[in-house]
Parts: C-alpha cells; structure tokens; sequence
C-alpha cells in the first residue's frame, strides 16, 4: 500500500498496529493524520512513510510523532488488514 492509499482509507481519529524494522509491533492507540502543519514541535516525514501525531496524554513531547511504512501495517481500528 502507498501513503495515498493510507490517507485515503484513515479518516480523523484512528488505531494502528504495524510491524518495525526491528521485528516487533508497533502500536498507536490514537492518532491522526494531517495536522503536520498546526502542532507545533519536531517532525519529519520519510520517504514512504506517513507521519501519525499520537493524540492524547503521556506522551513525552519528543514522542508524539510516529513514522509508520504502510507497507508493514498489520491492523487499522482493530480490523485486520489484508492489502
């Protein structure tokens, strides 16, 4: 799957589950695209991957920010995703 097809398929607020280059799972309870340019702090986009902000408390400003590579997405809203 491509980023577009990503940000096309999320919409506002969502959950996400996908495998890291190290081999264990990611997880973002809550997140959302989009706001890249109206939240203040650190952020880069890679190359194929899309940038989620992480909503909610607990987060360290330094960890609000998650690159996910849709590509190795396993779940999207608890439902598991066969692209």
């Amino acid at each position: 799957m491509t980023k577009q097809d990503f940000r096309n398929r999320v919409k506002g607020l969502f959950s996400v589950r996908w495998l890291k280059n190290d081999g264990s799972e990611g997880y973002i309870h809550r997140g959302i695209l989009g706001l890249t340019k109206n939240i203040d702090g650190e952020h880069k986009e890679h190359n194929d991957y899309v940038l989620v902000y992480k909503v909610g408390n607990g987060y360290a400003e330094g960890r609000r920010w998650a690159n996910v590579n849709p590509n190795t997405i396993t779940h999207v809203n608890g439902v598991i995703q066969q692209w």
